[in-house]
């Protein structure tokens, strides 16, 4: 492949949404931490969160190799020395990390009452002393110096339903739901008020103009469409009014749960771009979100494990159910799992440069 051309095609196709007036249907390739260290045969998870330089040292790495079998360079080289705080920590959650994993959050609520508690210690609390740690904007202005672009913060946060099982611990939280949803009314609703503060600090901080918003709910699958309609929908719709008041701006959902009952909901709020789960048909994606870029439907698994003839078949699937409009970006829906090789990857970007081009 002539990766030179490949990814300067991809980058115009990309801003052309809703478009075939462009070289092919793109294509959006999400590896994380998972994949990275599947890849790399990281011995110490512990290390690479811990030490920065080696953390930097292993993206270089990375992207070498990535450069050399797929034309781009995907992880950070230059990581901020200091981090602010996130919205759950905000909401008392806490971050654990263990040999072999990666940070995760956990909660320390144990009933209603640890609830109705937490909810008088945010209000108290100063939010930008908290989120902010000492020496942050000297971090700031070294990181850009070293990376040569700015530091951006508040381009996106977790949906409301993933937030609440993190603060709140999973099973908890279904159990307030149906036993206490007055409570949850009180929850949500100081969630939404903190999130707007969260994002715009964060902003205002780091100069993210208004012009986009996007959120990460794996966990909105877990409630019923009355119940996001109640706590998740008015969450969203305060952000998205407050970050992309502009309707064409980019507007991101993803989940890669089986979530297609919130579909509707999501269209309604304006949602225009859709990363979703494997199990979701893109037909049924286009039905129920007429106007939303539809990146996705690759099953991660499919890409790890399939034959390049089961991975080029998928992606001809999705350019034939759903690529005439225009509206599709080819990618995994969710992110490419841990495993996944980089040949499989280049199958995958093969098959879009063969079979979805729009333009000869």
């Amino acid at each position: 492949m002539d990766f030179a051309t490949f990814w300067r095609e991809n980058w115009e196709s990309l801003q052309k949404p809703f478009s075939t007036n462009k070289p092919r249907v793109p294509v959006s390739l999400s590896m994380d931490d998972h994949w990275l260290f599947g890849e790399m045969g990281i011995p110490s998870t512990v290390r690479y969160y811990h030490d920065l330089d080696y953390r930097e040292e292993v993206h270089k790495r990375c992207n070498d190799r990535m450069e050399a079998q797929l034309g781009c360079r995907h992880f950070a080289e230059v990581i901020p020395r200091k981090s602010v705080k996130r919205l759950e920590e905000v909401f008392g959650s806490r971050q654990e990390l263990r040999e072999g994993g990666t940070p995760w959050l956990e909660s320390d609520v144990k009933d209603i009452d640890d609830v109705k508690a937490l909810l008088k210690q945010v209000k108290a609390l100063n939010l930008k002393n908290f989120v902010f740690p000492a020496g942050w904007a000297e971090d700031a202005a070294e990181y850009e110096r070293r990376s040569g672009s700015p530091l951006r913060l508040g381009t996106g946060n977790r949906g409301p339903i993933t937030m609440a099982t993190s603060i709140l611990g999973t099973m908890p939280f279904l159990t307030f739901s149906m036993d206490y949803p007055e409570v949850m009314d009180d929850f949500f609703k100081l969630l939404t008020e903190k999130l707007v503060e969260y994002i715009r600090m964060l902003r205002q901080e780091t100069g993210v103009p208004n012009v986009g918003y996007w959120i990460t709910d794996d966990n909105c699958c877990l409630v019923s469409p009355s119940q996001y309609d109640r706590w998740g929908a008015p969450m969203l719709a305060a952000a998205l009014a407050e970050f992309a008041p502009d309707p064409t701006a980019r507007r991101h959902h993803h989940s890669d749960s089986d979530m297609g009952h919130h579909m509707p909901t999501l269209h309604r709020l304006g949602i225009n771009e859709v990363n979703l789960g494997p199990n979701l048909d893109p037909v049924d994606i286009r039905k129920a979100m007429p106007n939303a870029v539809i990146c996705g439907q690759i099953a991660p698994m499919l890409l790890r494990n399939g034959s390049p003839e089961e991975i080029i078949q998928a992606v001809r699937g999705d350019i034939d159910k759903v690529g005439a409009d225009g509206g599709l970006v080819i990618a995994t829906a969710g992110s490419i799992s841990e495993g996944t090789s980089l040949g499989n990857i280049r199958v995958m970007m093969w098959a879009v440069e063969k079979y979805g081009r729009y333009q000869d």
